[in-house]
């Protein structure tokens, strides 16, 4: 989306400029009080977060970052927003008759929006502002729903996948639809890699799989004992981060001959990872926890670098999404509507 396409959701939604981002303003200066209050001066003075602000009074269930950070998109209550990701101003939101939302999606080029509800799934153009239309979704079981879903532009392509493990995939420009079924549970990841050759998906069954994505046959499996609770990838790294619910967390090399992998250091029994995002230089690895801290890894060792406290304003706060831009920089969305920024060279060159 260009800044001209942008600008047209910023002039209409000019009214979110002035109090509400005054408001945002003063929930930063309250909560970095808490903050300072519960953790310590000490501790905040050394954090490497940069700037914070509030896209959602509300709590948040869904909140993803587009492809390239620019842009998140969130639900709250009865609306999906779609906001600049630097300031939080609003570009445009749309109103739910149906609040049952199982997930949301940007595509790449930022000019779609996708949100799978419990048997269907709706795409809106980003630039119109309008809706594009309404798909109705089955799986291989009659009593399947949604469970994510993925958007992609130019042509346009729909992955929803389902509780009973199925794929759909809708591929509008050649007209077809098509499912596979590679898991047993709930799928939980679902993505197309570097030019749609390669479909990534997860799920509770705990396999995580990668399939031509026009033969749909499998070029890559890897089964964790545990449902997978996060997945990130950097395929053009050939790499492929996995998380399952308690004790197993791998980075992956899928394609490499070598076949290495690392798995995660830590002193504790086990942890549970909510987010995930590598680095566009393969070199750093970001997870969320289900609680109010996100982790730094060294993705060549496996080894913890540091841990940072996110801003909260609830005690169930967790990251929602993350993502990492070639600058290093580290961009967190939390389930209490807080964007934040995160200087990953500030932790790495900082004293021990």
């Amino acid at each position: 989306m260009s800044r001209k396409d942008v600008s047209l959701g910023e002039k209409r939604n000019k009214q979110y400029e002035g109090a509400p981002m005054f408001k945002n303003i003063i929930n930063m200066f309250v909560v970095y009080a808490l903050i300072a209050v519960f953790v310590g001066c000490d501790q905040v003075d050394k954090n490497p977060q940069q700037v914070f602000y509030r896209v959602s009074q509300a709590p948040i269930d869904h909140g993803v970052f587009s492809a390239r950070g620019e842009f998140l998109a969130f639900v709250s209550q009865d609306q999906i927003i779609v906001a600049d990701a630097n300031d939080g101003v609003v570009v445009v939101q749309f109103a739910l008759s149906d609040t049952k939302v199982t997930d949301i999606a940007i595509s790449a080029d930022n000019r779609l929006l996708a949100a799978s509800f419990m048997t269907y799934v709706v795409v809106w153009d980003l630039v119109k502002q309008e809706k594009l239309g309404q798909f109705t979704v089955v799986g291989e079981s009659e009593y399947a729903k949604t469970s994510k879903v993925a958007i992609y532009n130019n042509p346009m392509f729909l992955l929803i996948g389902m509780t009973d493990g199925s794929v759909n995939i809708i591929d509008f420009e050649n007209k077809l639809a098509k499912r596979v079924k590679h898991h047993d549970a709930k799928i939980s990841f679902v993505a197309l890699g570097p030019q749609r050759q390669l479909l990534l998906s997860a799920g509770h069954d705990g396999l995580v799989n990668i399939s031509d994505a026009r033969t749909l046959q499998p070029k890559f499996e890897h089964k964790l004992s545990k449902r997978v609770t996060s997945l990130a990838y950097n395929l053009e790294q050939n790499l492929l981060f996995i998380s399952d619910a308690l004790n197993e967390q791998w980075v992956l090399k899928p394609f490499s001959s070598q076949g290495n992998s690392i798995k995660l250091s830590y002193r504790e029994r086990f942890r549970w990872f909510r987010a995930s995002a590598i680095s566009p230089d393969g070199r750093y690895l970001a997870t969320g926890s289900s609680k109010f801290w996100w982790t730094l890894w060294d993705v060549k060792t496996g080894q913890e670098i540091d841990a940072s406290a996110i801003q909260a304003v609830t005690s169930t706060a967790m990251v929602l999404d993350m993502h990492i831009d070639r600058a290093n920089k580290l961009m967190t969305l939390s389930s209490d509507g807080i964007v934040e920024y995160w200087e990953i060279n500030t932790l790495i060159n900082s004293p021990d």
